[in-house]
């Protein structure tokens, strides 16, 4: 009994995203702490105490884990694709034929000592524990009760004042036994793929045995958020080999220790923002996602950007990058326009509308640069646009452009008499946001406007912005009307607002194959997927009708 040779599984496969922006460049486990890798940490005290082979199931960014099987000979790694679908027991799943006398562990665990090495009184019982230690205050780990003998008796998630699940565990061969064969037999259930590893085990706690083996709090850390990080390691953020942190102290010309109290602000449909301060102020980093290639010309985008600052429109932008990301002033105090029915910091929802029109027109009188200019301005043409995301995502959503190629064909159509049409009512291409919406507006607390977000900028007619708003929503035809006639500055005529409403179909257009688009990567297809495809199917007829087309 004295020489079990153990093995281990090391959970690394989620993404961590309390931890962004910074797990956006790298996973949790290899961020250096207090001078090592997480994970190799973790991995040389594991080899310390004789505990071999090591396996790693690994799924996010699970390249940058391949060197782990270099250095250290004994690792293994295995590769879990259905980890941001799954819990991290499908994670233990996938790994489940190397469950023996086995520690099983999570690749962001920091140990003061090492916890794998076992006494000969552990090596003899060889006993199945969970390490736990006491939580004061509230927790979202798992709360347990045990009895006098230590037996773990119940598990609840999240609790209060007392002892919780932290660190490793163990499982004896005969433990691991039982969790495989429950897994097995259980998998494909509905909702248990889902879950915790640690709420399967409480769904069958009559059947396995977990002794409770306490630790200090102080012995075992998992950082639950950065500031937690922080506090631990005081010069994480001068180690974590980041482009980010330097693009912010390159531009603010700060250093990284500097850089405080940095909050998600969300992660967006094309990337993420979050918060940060520096000294007294506040600032905001936008990241770029993954999906932003076939969506966005990051040089129309500088150059979108620099005019809006120039005319007022966007005053908040501070450095913008060829890459994508961008660093601006926090807006204080900001709320999204509302052009309906609330005031907001004095200003009612006609003045806001009238103000943010105003802005439109602003941004369609910018001169374009000529081709000597280093900035190259994509013309953005909604048709054609739409039409290569329906391509793209009819890779995984079947044959798109068979399934609505009565629509296409309508839109082809009308968008040509439209453009014919624009010369008529004064329209022409210039220079347009393309993303026009009320959430894109936002008013400071000295009820200032602000028009953010320019990653669709591009030469587009005018009417394309207005369309945006209008092709987004759920609006009666006494509100469209409301919108037309501000933006005009004048009651509508016929002939405009046949030309305004035929362009609230063709830029529905591009947004619903946005948002096939969006839906066939995997990502959020907007909660303007629905509402747009309505207003194309309510406009299309009526602006061919109008145009004599049908």
């Amino acid at each position: 009994m004295h020489n079990i040779k153990r093995n281990a599984i090391i959970l690394a496969a989620g993404k961590s995203s309390r931890f962004a922006p910074f797990t956006y460049e790298k996973p949790k486990g290899l961020f250096v702490v207090r001078g090592q890798v997480l994970i190799e940490r973790q991995i040389e005290q594991l080899i310390e105490a004789d505990v071999s082979p090591i396996y790693i199931v690994v799924g996010y960014m699970k390249e940058k884990f391949f060197y782990l099987e270099e250095k250290y000979k004994c690792v293994h790694l295995i590769i879990n694709n259905e980890f941001g679908k799954k819990g991290n027991l499908y994670s233990l799943y996938v790994a489940r034929e190397y469950l023996k006398d086995t520690f099983i562990c999570c690749a962001d665990h920091y140990f003061i000592d090492n916890p794998f090495i076992s006494n000969d009184e552990e090596q003899i019982r060889n006993s199945s524990y969970r390490a736990c230690t006491y939580l004061s205050g509230k927790f979202r780990e798992f709360a347990i009760t045990y009895s006098d003998a230590n037996v773990i008796t119940n598990v609840t998630v999240g609790g209060h004042d007392s002892m919780a699940m932290v660190g490793q565990a163990y499982m004896n061969q005969c433990f691991s036994s039982k969790f495989k064969m429950l897994m097995e037999n259980e998998i494909d259930d509905f909702g248990i793929s889902s879950m915790f590893w640690e709420e399967f085990y409480a769904l069958h706690q009559a059947q396995l045995t977990f002794y409770m083996k306490e630790y200090k709090s102080t012995e075992v850390r998992e950082f639950d958020s950065i500031d937690d990080l922080r506090a631990f390691d005081s010069d994480f953020l001068l180690n974590v080999d980041s482009e980010i942190v330097e693009n912010i102290c390159d531009t603010l010309l700060c250093n990284p220790n500097e850089i405080y109290h940095i909050d998600i602000l969300n992660a967006g449909l094309t990337n993420v923002s979050f918060r940060f301060e520096v000294g007294d102020k506040k600032y905001v980093y936008r990241h770029p996602g993954g999906t932003a290639g076939n969506l966005i010309d990051r040089s129309t985008e500088i150059y979108a950007q620099q005019e809006a600052k120039k005319n007022n429109i966007d005053k908040s932008v501070i450095k913008i990058d060829q890459s994508g990301w961008k660093i601006s002033y926090y807006i204080h105090g900001c709320k999204n326009c509302d052009f309906e029915n609330k005031k907001i910091y004095g200003m009612s929802p006609d003045n806001q509308l009238e103000v943010a029109m105003g802005y439109l027109h602003k941004l369609h009188s910018v001169t374009l640069p000529n081709d000597d200019s280093e900035y190259r301005v994509r013309r953005f043409d909604d048709v054609e646009e739409g039409k290569r995301l329906m391509h793209i995502a009819s890779n995984t959503k079947g044959h798109l452009e068979k399934e609505f190629c009565d629509i296409i064909e309508k839109v082809e159509r009308l968008y040509k008499i439209v453009e014919c049409d624009s010369l008529n009512v004064g329209d022409e291409l210039v220079l347009c946001h393309n993303d026009v919406y009320s959430p894109n507006y936002l008013i400071d607390d000295s009820a200032t406007l602000y028009l953010i977000d320019w990653e669709y900028a591009g030469i587009n007619y005018g009417a394309n912005d207005l369309a945006c708003i209008l092709c987004r929503d759920n609006m009666s035809d006494d509100q469209i009307e409301r919108y037309i006639n501000v933006y005009l500055g004048h009651r509508s005529s016929c002939i405009e607002r046949r030309y305004y409403r035929a362009f609230i179909a063709i830029c529905a257009f591009y947004w619903f194959c946005w948002g096939l688009y969006k839906g066939s990567v995997g990502d959020d297809d907007g909660f303007f997927f629905l509402p747009s495809y309505r207003n194309l199917i309510r406009f299309l007829d009526p602006a061919l009708r109008d145009y004599g087309l049908i």
